[in-house]
């Protein structure tokens, strides 16, 4: 452990040491020497850290804290170390919904209007399911807040803020039910939906409902951000300058939001496995979703479940400003639970869990081999080129850089003797023209479905001043309230959504640009006349603005 040589630092050593169970010794090896080696690198008295607690059979047989909950404050993290949960709230959420269910007083297969008539019709009805899924096509809440000129942090954000704005927007990111996207809409709006169907507050519900007959002491949600919490960890960002606060100062909640402890978690995935709250809870949340298309995906109500090394997984990740979270279940290694808190955005919560299960599981598969082969410099030369994703709009870029293709900005790209590439985790094939260059590369996903990216130019574009000025305008969204500025500034194409915030575009193919990971491009019509402004990004596909005169 790197402690400080002060009484103060010997003091924290003490403390986290003694967090460890004697259990833990004798059971697949020391659990502690396994933790210890997992969190080595934030293990430490002057950073953030992460707690961590792991149950075998329904018994407790780790909780450990590693690193500072108050850097300034000298406050370890300890297993009692209360931390954000970031979206791995989705599944208490969830479970309310599923409690009303068995309550008999909704279905899952109810049009979510028949809740929140402010929902505009779209055509096919989305359902609780929906919502519940991230099968609904509604647009990301924040994208949305941050088009407005309010990105996350910038002000404090309420629940009648993003239910007002969510339920404004007149078209979907697809058909209803067509394809998964992670939105955070959905669950703010379940929110509201539990609220009236059950005639209490959405705290108050899931509080007597769930926290206080699972024992769940320490749990609670973020509803107002300014109340203090004992025992909260703080939450971290890392700057060239050293470590600065990142909190989540909003009020929103539902799909996030909620403060709690290692301890508490594997009470809650211990009811989960016994069925503690009903069978009907503990059946349906674990169902996983099916798109229009009949493709089952990993995303059930609130969780995934998935294949690690191919044990079943049952979990959810977490992130919210600088807390990063992972809670999972492995129902096949006799409910083998592990829980990770960590207070620093940079903290790889799930990496950790993964190591943790590959110590504990022995004779896990390994990695299929990559079986890779020499490249021909001049064929991959001939990938180079911007690449648009038909779906979410979003620019990938593939260059030469140091003598490696690759994604800008990602793994290179390695050839595969099946004709594919292999760029980080992904694979890669490509579509080869009559010309030799490619039209586009296909990349399969977790779910079984495949992402088509269609090559829309050889090299950035540079635009002309005159090209530039060109684009230039007021363009109006109703569904935010906000009339975009675009001007040239100083030879750049500037967005600015209010007074005091402008942002400067970074062309890539002709009349489209990107900012911060988003894009932005120009529609122009038949006479070549720009005519509206659109939005893209992996949770907004398609956001439109309208010139105006």
């Amino acid at each position: 452990m790197n402690v400080r040589t002060s009484l103060l630092g010997t003091t924290v050593a003490v403390v986290l040491s003694a967090t460890a169970p004697t259990a833990a010794h004798g059971q697949n090896g020391d659990l502690t020497a396994i933790a210890d080696r997992a969190f080595a690198t934030w293990n430490s008295t002057h950073g953030p850290g992460c707690a961590v607690g792991i149950a075998r059979g329904g018994r407790t047989v780790l909780e450990r804290g590693y690193g500072m909950a108050d850097i300034i404050g000298d406050r370890p993290i300890t297993p009692a170390t209360i931390l954000e949960s970031g979206s791995v709230a989705k599944q208490f959420t969830a479970t309310a919904v599923l409690l009303l269910m068995q309550d008999g007083k909704l279905s899952l297969e109810d049009d979510a209007r028949k809740y929140l008539p402010e929902l505009p019709e779209y055509g096919r009805p989305i359902t609780v399911r929906h919502l519940l899924t991230h099968t609904s096509g509604l647009r990301e809440w924040s994208n949305l807040m941050a088009w407005q000129g309010w990105p996350r942090g910038t002000r404090v954000h309420t629940q009648s803020d993003v239910f007002d704005v969510i339920t404004r927007q007149r078209a979907l990111n697809y058909p209803v039910g067509d394809h998964y996207s992670y939105t955070n809409s959905g669950f703010l709006l379940l929110r509201t939906l539990v609220e009236r169907v059950s005639g209490k507050s959405f705290v108050q519900f899931t509080t007597e409902r769930i926290f206080t007959p699972l024992g769940m002491t320490h749990t609670r949600w973020r509803d107002d951000y300014t109340t203090l919490v004992p025992g909260l960890a703080q939450a971290y960002g890392r700057a060239p300058d050293g470590w600065h606060l990142n909190m989540p100062f909003d009020n929103v909640i539902g799909a996030g939001g909620l403060l709690t402890t290692v301890g508490d978690w594997l009470v809650w995935n211990e009811a989960l496995t016994k069925k503690s709250l009903g069978a009907a809870v503990g059946d349906s949340i674990t169902r996983q979703m099916k798109l229009t298309s009949g493709l089952e995906i990993q995303y059930a109500l609130g969780l995934m479940v998935m294949r690690y090394r191919g044990l079943r997984e049952i979990a959810h990740s977490g992130s919210t400003a600088g807390y990063s979270t992972f809670l999972a279940r492995y129902p096949d290694q006799d409910n083998l639970s592990i829980a990770v808190m960590c207070n620093s955005a940079g903290a790889n919560a799930t990496a950790f869990t993964h190591a943790i299960v590959d110590a504990l599981v022995p004779g896990l598969p390994r990695a299929a081999t990559i079986d890779s082969v020499p490249g021909d410099r001049t064929a991959m030369e001939r990938l180079r080129g911007l690449y648009r994703d038909v779906r979410t709009n979003t620019i990938t870029e593939i260059a030469m850089t140091d003598g490696r293709l690759r994604r800008v900005g990602g793994a290179p790209l390695v050839p595969l003797r099946d004709g594919g590439y292999l760029s980080g985790g992904a694979r890669l094939r490509f579509t080869m023209g009559a010309d030799g260059a490619p039209s586009d590369f296909r990349q399969p996903t977790a779910d079984g479905d495949t992402n088509i990216f269609v090559r829309v130019a050889d090299e950035r574009w540079v635009p002309s001043a005159a090209e530039l000025a060109s684009l230039s305008g007021r363009y109006r969204s109703d569904e935010i309230g906000v009339t975009f500025t675009v001007a040239v500034v100083d030879g750049r194409l500037t967005l600015s959504p209010r007074v005091g915030v402008v942002q400067a575009l970074t062309p890539t193919y002709r009349d489209a640009f990107e900012a911060d990971g988003e894009s932005i491009w120009f529609v122009r019509d038949k006479k070549g006349r720009v005519s509206t402004m659109h939005f893209g990004s992996s949770r907004a596909w398609d956001f439109v603005s309208t010139r105006m005169p």
